[in-house]
Parts: structure tokens; sequence; C-alpha cells
């Protein structure tokens, strides 16, 4: 497959981050590890769950995992813990990826709810199947008759954040009280991020991305508590 690894160069950059992480006192920092995916991916969001074409051969898989290792080795050597990202337009972004990276490496999840069900997962599920892997979330809602409309129109990940793909938090199709429900009931205590990525008009005001963010946070505080 289409893999090309420059571990060299990107480990390098890994490390500079890693020296800022140093010269602020981020002893609670995560480095996060994630597959930079390629512009077929990118140009074919969530259909790597259906499509095994558009994913990565074993060699890859063996250069991905690698990769990930070797990276995974800086962030420890320097005392830091690692975790991975999954993602849309990546090659780790369907269900049956994440499953592989994860048999692959040793490095703990970054779950996203919202990345995840683009990729055709189910977050709940999610929770239960790699319990013990997950380490970080991203907490995101999604409209599918969106995602549906740009799959379609074979529509690339920027149309997505165009059509406003990730929504607000209760207004998607993600099942969230159920997640918080889950992730509640298997102790999960670290760290959790609210998310809504977008892309705005032209003409949009963007004090209406910050008062969707105050509103993310009511909607936690009214059905989740936080």
């Amino acid at each position: 497959m289409r893999f090309l690894a420059r571990w060299e160069e990107d480990l390098a950059a890994m490390a500079a981050t890693l020296d800022l992480f140093e010269s602020a006192d981020g002893d609670q920092a995560r480095p996060v590890l994630a597959d930079a995916g390629s512009r077929e991916r990118l140009a074919n969001p969530g259909r790597g769950a259906d499509d095994p074409e558009l994913g990565l051969d074993d060699e890859s898989w063996r250069l991905l995992a690698e990769g990930v290792g070797r990276a995974a080795e800086l962030a420890r050597a320097r005392g830091f813990e690692p975790t991975f990202h999954h993602h849309t337009g990546s090659y780790v972004e369907a269900p049956w990826e994440i499953e592989r990276l994860l048999e692959l490496t040793d490095v703990g999840l970054l779950l996203d709810t919202g990345h995840l069900a683009l990729g055709g997962g189910d977050p709940v599920q999610a929770l239960s199947d790699w319990r013990d892997r997950i380490d970080h979330v991203h907490v995101k809602d999604v409209r599918r008759n969106v995602l549906e409309g740009v799959v379609a129109d074979r529509a690339d990940m920027t149309e997505a954040w165009r059509r406003g793909v990730f929504c607000e938090l209760g207004s998607g199709d993600v099942d969230l009280e159920a997640f918080f429900a889950e992730l509640a009931a298997g102790g999960y205590g670290g760290w959790l991020v609210v998310e809504q990525d977008r892309i705005p008009l032209p003409d949009e005001d963007l004090s209406e991305a910050r008062e969707a963010q105050v509103r993310n946070r009511g909607w936690l505080a009214a059905h989740v508590g936080l």
C-alpha cells in the first residue's frame, strides 16, 4: 500500500514538542499520537469501515506499528505516557482499523465519540470492547444525515466539516447519555475534552462558536452532572 515512513523527521519534531512540555513543567501532559492518513482517505471519510481496499496492507501496518512503537519509546524515555487518537481521514478510522492498531501496539487509546461514529463505530460498544486501553476521551456529537450526504456526494472531510457534521452535544445521533453512563460505570477517571470541530462560514460571526461551547457545557451540566 502507499504508506510512506518518515520516522526520523517525525520523531525529531516530536522530540522538540517534548522539549516544550518539559520547559513548561508539563508533568501532566499527554503526547497524542495519530496517523496523518492520505489524500485518498481524506477524500473518502467514513468509507474505511465498508471498503477494506482503502486500508493498509500487512507491510504498511507493520511500518505503522513500528513508528508508533518508536514514538511511544521516545515519549516514555522522557517521562510521558502517550496515547493514540483514531481519526477520520486517517488509516486508523474504522473499528477494524482501531482493533488492528491495538493488537500491534501497546499504547493507550484516545477514544473520540465523533470520529468513531463517523468511522462506523458505536461509542458505547467501544467502551466495552476497549475499556482496558482507553485513557483519554474526546466528546463530540455527529449528524448522521450530514455524513450520509457527504458520502453520497463523494465529498471530502473538509466539506463534511463545512456542512457541520460535528454538532452541539445532544443535537446529533450519538447516544451521549448512554455513553456517559457506561463511562461512569467503568470508573473512568482520565481527561475528558469537549470538542465541536467546525469550519466557520466566510461571513459567520465567531461569537456563535463561543456560544456553542457555552451550550455544550450547559448540556454536560444538565445531563451528566459535569
